[in-house]
């Protein structure tokens, strides 16, 4: 008799020792990517890259599931492609104590060609792109850009060699140029990306990939995914969450995350998730650095823009260094 209770109280204890497996088991990648995202949001340095990935053939052919799809021009169809192979990478640095001596960078890969970059760095801005380069990729010739350059105001003319220039930042976020990069916004968008990324995890399952014990599957809905998207663009820059649109059919949906050495390494969602009937994968990518001290470029060529007013806000000049015209994408 005692044997036979003896059996009963080992085989109790199994069983509850191995609930408590399952649900330590269930709960502990939570518990990994809740830690990532608080470690991300409070380190010193840090930048993602964001890009575009899969087919721009899927992309198409969930475009012709809409009710209101128009069939796309050839110069659709190619900036398409080149928007697929485009990124652009954001980074802030604190640096030291306080804000004033936090500094920032952005910088862009336009249909594989480097070389565009902005830099905010003890209150001035510093700006450089492969302008020639760019004026052809979309149809703009050497000839054009020689015109633009030689009515330039003094220093300018570096910009257009492709060589860095600096403004002052008051000048700059004044509006003349259209840069607004301080190092709060970014530092504000991966703060936000971060409690985006908490904010999801509730109520969401969360396994481990078999495969590879570095890769989280998160499964969400589409009505969480679209109210967090819009919560996180709309934190960043207000204007923006107005451009999502309505919110999609609640259904269940992926989003792949990765964390390696208790951080989060990288964050990817298929968009075709979205749309009914669509198949294949477009997905938006987030790659994620420890960051790294960001510095003020040498021999950086000053523009006085109180000087330049007239030339940068003349129509053919104006938004010269705004994403129109280095082909950021996603503008």
């Amino acid at each position: 008799m005692r044997a036979k209770r003896y059996l009963a109280g080992v085989a109790a204890l199994a069983l509850a020792g191995g609930c408590a497996a399952q649900q330590v088991g269930a709960l502990e990648p939570k518990l990994e990517l809740r830690d990532a995202a608080l470690q991300l949001a409070e380190a010193q340095q840090a930048g993602f890259t964001l890009k575009v990935t899969g087919s721009p053939d899927d992309l198409v052919a969930a475009a012709k599931l809409e009710p209101d799809f128009q069939q796309p021009s050839a110069d659709d169809l190619a900036m398409l492609r080149q928007l697929f192979n485009s990124s652009v990478t954001v980074a802030y640095d604190k640096a030291g104590e306080g804000t004033a001596d936090d500094r920032s960078s952005l910088s862009a890969s336009v249909d594989g060609l480097t070389g565009t970059e902005i830099r905010f760095v003890d209150g001035v801005v510093y700006a450089k792109a492969p302008v020639t380069e760019l004026a052809a990729k979309f149809g703009a010739g050497k000839r054009e850009v020689e015109q633009l350059a030689a009515g330039a105001v003094p220093g300018l003319d570096a910009f257009f060699d492709g060589k860095w220039v600096s403004v002052d930042a008051a000048d700059a976020v004044a509006g003349t140029l259209g840069l607004e990069t301080g190092p709060h916004q970014q530092e504000k968008a991966l703060a936000e990306l971060a409690t985006s990324a908490t904010n999801l995890l509730d109520g969401a399952e969360v396994v481990r990939d078999g495969a590879d014990s570095s890769h989280l599957i998160v499964t969400s809905s589409t009505t969480k995914a679209y109210t967090e998207a819009k919560r996180f663009v709309t934190a960043v820059e207000e204007t923006l969450g107005n451009d999502l649109g309505a919110a999609p059919k609640d259904r269940p949906i992926v989003l792949d995350l990765w964390v390696d050495d208790g951080k989060l390494t990288a964050a990817e969602i298929n968009l075709l998730q979205f749309i009914d009937g669509a198949a294949g994968r477009v997905a938006a990518r987030i790659e994620l650095t420890t960051g790294a001290p960001i510095t003020a470029p040498d021999g950086a060529t000053k523009i006085d823009v109180a000087e330049g007013m007239p030339y940068l806000m003349a129509p053919e000049t104006s938004g010269l260094l705004g994403p129109d015209d280095i082909g950021v994408p996603g503008s």
